[in-house]
């Protein structure tokens, strides 16, 4: 009887540990559109938009896991949304989706 107990409580402890470690590994994302101000960088690459609502520029590090809709870097002065997450501290973007004219307008 004590056998069975004792794996009854192992396996509560494993599946909430599990749970517990779901919830931290959560993300949030957010999302800023802007118009981008600048591409700068050698070895890690920045995007810098400024804020079409506020009018401040936000600078995110973009990468190889950075998703491109179309699949190219945009262009200075085009309007783009930001999906983005902070990791310690820095605004890292996952998607940016680049705007044609004709949504623009």
């Amino acid at each position: 009887m004590r056998d069975w107990r004792t794996f009854f409580i192992f396996i509560l402890a494993l599946w909430l540990a599990l749970e517990a470690g779901a919830l931290v590994a959560q993300e949030h994302f957010l999302t800023l559109t802007g118009t981008v101000v600048a591409i700068q960088g050698g070895a890690r690459k920045w995007l810098d938009v400024k804020s079409e609502t506020d009018e401040v520029t936000v600078s995110f590090r973009i990468g190889r896991n950075t998703v491109y809709v179309p699949s190219r870097y945009p262009n200075v002065g085009e309007k783009v949304r930001v999906v983005y997450m902070t990791e310690k501290g820095v605004s890292v973007a996952t998607k940016v989706l680049i705007f044609s004219k004709e949504q623009t307008d």
